[in-house]
């Protein structure tokens, strides 16, 4: 329908017919698809009129509906001609949680830079709160859960109101069902030990816009349905949509920077010990978040990887067609396909040439620590594919 719109206004104008707009105004342009756009466009064309767009790229998080930034980055360029101007003081954030996030989305080199202020000052906005997730999970992440609740309550009083923000709805689910929390009406959830609290559970995406008293990330894991979320979108839908890839996880870094500032004092971000999100270890690196000794901080090493190929980093994720964790470049894969399992040294995975759906990655020898190629199909009862190749044949 959007798309016959725009064909009848270009219609319109070989007949001389002039819709009377003297102003378009759009809100959340850093959302707009490409379609609307140019059904936009189409009607500055034909009517003359000027175009009032207020939007945040820094919060442009909806390219899975078919939303593409650069719309919103290169508005003057296809626009014509005009004028930025800037609203850069914040009244919710503190100045301290500002700074943090800003600097955080803004590691993205396409994001428009801009610094923001706000009146209010806070120490110490960000919190990690770490579990020990070895075992007991489920319940040691609720129970830190209720003991951050009850931390915000003690400093905010009984009825301060807090969000909960969850990756996925069903992090609410799983919140629920341990007995320490009540789903209530719509997104209200009531705490057991603490029944007073104004407690309220969103999804990242469903935050944007609102803002509470205090904020709990309540599931910063490195994993697949975690913060960032790891997983791959259709490849489908990659033909139909825009993909950022001006850095890892650049529209996961949008949405986490949603997330943080939705909250008008502090964010208390709930991570497990072993699996601490890379997104967490970046702010503890780069801004000094205080956190546990005991949190795995040796996981980050993952993250910092770069491509022998083409030098753009590596994601550390779970590629589903191999059935492996592994590291795979961030480049366009028609223009570098590089991926490898082993971090210490990267080298290229291929297909195994002796059997039918099986892949070489490279494994290492226990007792003499020498790498070499093997097919995944080989298992340590020695059945399956047996084949195995010298790495130094297969170094470009």
């Amino acid at each position: 329908m959007i798309n016959d719109a725009e064909k009848m206004l270009r219609e319109m104008s070989r007949y001389n017919y002039k819709p009377s707009y003297k102003y378009i105004v759009i809100d959340e342009f850093q959302d707009i698809a490409r379609q609307r756009f140019n059904l936009t466009k189409a009607l500055v064309d034909v009517t003359g009129a000027k175009v009032v767009a207020v939007g945040d790229d820094w919060q442009s998080i909806y390219a899975f509906a078919g939303s593409d930034i650069t719309l919103f980055q290169r508005f003057l360029e296809l626009m014509g001609n005009g004028r930025e101007m800037q609203i850069t003081h914040t009244y919710r954030n503190s100045q301290e949680l500002i700074d943090i996030a800003g600097s955080f989305v803004q590691k993205n080199p396409s994001q428009i830079k801009k610094r923001l202020i706000s009146p209010k000052r806070l120490e110490n906005p960000i919190v990690v709160e770490s579990f020990h997730d070895s075992i007991s999970y489920r319940h040691n992440w609720v129970s830190k859960i209720e003991e951050v609740v009850g931390k915000i309550v003690s400093e905010y009083g009984q009825k301060t109101s807090i969000l909960m923000i969850g990756r996925y709805n069903f992090d609410k689910d799983l919140i629920c069902r341990s007995g320490k929390f009540i789903e209530l009406r719509k997104d209200k959830v009531r705490c057991i030990k603490y029944p007073k609290a104004d407690i309220t559970f969103l999804t990242a995406h469903s935050s944007k816009g609102l803002g509470f008293d205090n904020v709990i990330l309540v599931n910063m894991i490195e994993a697949k349905f975690g913060f960032p979320s790891q997983i791959e979108d259709d490849p489908i839908m990659k033909l139909v949509t825009y993909t950022d890839n001006t850095i890892p996880y650049a529209e996961e870094r949008r949405l986490f920077y949603v997330a943080m500032t939705r909250t008008k004092n502090r964010v208390y971000m709930i991570t497990p010990k072993t699996r601490p999100s890379r997104f967490v270890i970046e702010l503890i690196n780069d801004f000094n978040i205080p956190r546990d000794e005991d949190l795995n901080m040796e996981i980050a090493e993952r993250y910092t990887l770069k491509c022998p190929v083409c030098g753009l980093p590596l994601k550390y994720e779970n590629n589903k067609n191999y059935g492996l964790a592994l590291y795979i470049c961030s480049n366009e894969p028609e223009i570098c396909d590089f991926m490898t399992n082993d971090r210490v040294e990267p080298h290229d995975i291929y297909k195994c040439n002796k059997c039918a759906d099986g892949y070489m990655v490279v494994k290492k020898n226990d007792k003499t620590d020498e790498r070499f190629y093997g097919c995944t199909n080989y298992d340590r009862t020695k059945k399956g594919c047996n084949n195995m190749a010298p790495i130094k044949r297969y170094l470009g």
